[in-house]
């Protein structure tokens, strides 16, 4: 199995202005009908945003921020992104999922999703933004890329791996899966076309995603076909001019 991905950026102190400007963004949102935190998913959301923004600045990625439901922010040559946030208690690791839920999956196309993990302490009951002590930028995928290679998990579904439920479907991805930060950088800024490798398709789960809906603990989905698509293929270095 090629691991893709293998860093991650933190963001070890958030600055006060950084959780104001979220919370005030926050604030000025409507609570979505598929939303399954309400009002924290407006915090969350936000805060990863203004995080993504911070990195593009740092590494001289020009962007336009947007905020529509199809995506968040355009930039170089028209590309657009999406920011997705999870809230964690524990540091990213690489088969740690990132997920884009299916609710809005036909309608959402950005060419990019971006994903952010913020951390919080595991027994904090503060609704507070300032819960979020760290952030984390993992990497990014292409819209195609997760429609190929993501894992569907459907509502109520129980992950074996942590017992956790879903709420919602949802594509899923590990962090070894999506586009190194390095990349991603270059792809933003159109340094370079299209990453340098395809990602591996999680064959492990795949199999085992199979033979639990064969057993009938799981209902039938579409799942990624491990016998066609070409695993870890090279496509070369295409640098723009």
């Amino acid at each position: 199995m090629m691991k893709r991905n293998t860093t991650y950026t933190r963001v070890k102190n958030i600055a006060e202005h950084v959780y104001v400007e979220a919370q005030k963004r926050a604030d000025a949102l409507p609570i979505l009908d598929n939303s399954h935190r309400a009002s924290a998913a407006n915090q969350i959301g936000c805060l990863g945003e203004i995080i993504a923004e911070i990195w593009m600045k740092k590494h001289n990625i020009d962007f336009i921020p947007e905020l529509k439901t199809t995506h968040d922010y355009r930039v170089s040559n028209n590309i657009t992104i999406d920011v997705k946030t999870k809230d964690r208690t524990v540091t990213p690791r690489i088969d740690f999922d990132n997920t884009a839920p299916c609710y809005n999956h036909s309608h959402q196309r950005p060419n990019y999703f971006l994903f952010v993990s913020l951390q919080r302490e595991n027994n904090t009951q503060s609704k507070d933004i300032r819960r979020f002590t760290q952030a984390h930028i993992v990497g990014a995928i292409s819209y195609e890329e997760l429609d190929n290679i993501g894992i569907r998990f459907l509502k109520n579904d129980v992950d074996w791996r942590n017992n956790t439920k879903f709420w919602t479907d949802c594509l899923n991805v590990e962090m070894w899966q999506l586009i190194t930060l390095k990349e991603t950088i270059q792809l933003f800024k159109k340094k370079l076309h299209i990453p340098s490798k395809n990602s591996d398709i999680n064959k492990k789960i795949v199999l085992e995603m199979n033979k639990r809906i064969e057993n009938g603990e799981f209902p039938p989905r579409k799942l990624p076909d491990i016998s066609t698509y070409s695993l870890g293929s090279n496509y070369g270095n295409e640098y723009s001019n």
